[in-house]
């Protein structure tokens, strides 16, 4: 096969096995981990991405996203220029929780193993817009949090690596976090899940200087009582090493 985008690995369904196999016992326990993450994504999406493409194709603004198939890619100066909004406003609560969690835009691998341009894009425009749904939900980057947004992502969209890495995520949490998981963050994740607007056809890029909870409330998203119950500093600090 020939390549289809230039970050294009064409493999065979045996291939895309051994990688999504590889990919899942090499990423065990550890939702954070991107590099392996990505790749269980890539290998397990191929015909599953009907329902992220009809949700775009239902929206105004989804559809302008599959046409003008924008980036994240925020220069420096763009992203400070997010610091300087008004303490209400999504741009500056992103710029906050991706300075707290020492993370950039530019991190999210590119998508691989996918064998259709447009699918290709859906899923780079999925993972590249994950740290504005860690900005959505108000949720940090310890495991269980993103066990959580695993779950959220996995009723939004339907992709299997969701659904995989939330089985798979809480077998190697500590038990205080591993009941945390399935009393509070699980159950609100899966309800909130379902019923929220598509995340996929927002157009983040748009919403930085509106504000955050007027967001959350056009989206019908509700955040987590338990997360106030710990500050982001102390909240999970489980260690998969």
């Amino acid at each position: 096969m020939v390549p289809l985008y230039p970050t294009h690995k064409p493999t065979t369904s045996v291939q895309k096995t051994t990688i999504a196999i590889g990919a899942a016992l090499m990423g065990f326990g550890d939702p954070t981990d991107g590099m392996h993450i990505a790749a269980l994504g890539d290998a397990t999406s191929n015909g599953n991405f009907d329902k992220m493409r009809n949700q775009l194709l239902g929206d105004p603004a989804g559809r302008r996203i599959l046409k003008e198939r924008p980036q994240v890619d925020f220069t420096a100066e763009q992203f400070e220029a997010f610091g300087t909004l008004p303490k209400n406003t999504f741009g500056y609560n992103y710029h906050n929780q991706m300075k707290r969690n020492g993370l950039t835009s530019t991190e999210r691998p590119p998508v691989r193993f996918v064998d259709s341009e447009e699918d290709a894009y859906i899923l780079l425009r999925y993972r590249q817009c994950h740290d504005f749904y860690h900005t959505l939900l108000d949720m940090d980057i310890s495991v269980v949090e993103e066990l959580a947004i695993k779950v959220f992502e996995w009723r939004q969209t339907g992709l299997p690596v969701g659904l995989i890495a939330s089985l798979f995520g809480p077998l190697r949490l500590p038990p205080h976090e591993k009941e945390r998981f399935f009393k509070s963050y699980l159950p609100w994740a899966l309800q909130c899940g379902s019923v929220a607007k598509p995340i996929i056809s927002a157009y983040w890029e748009e919403l930085m200087e509106r504000d955050v909870n007027e967001v959350r409330k056009e989206m019908g998203i509700w955040l987590l009582p338990e997360r106030n119950s710990v500050t982001h500093a102390s909240n999970s600090t489980a260690s998969f090493e």
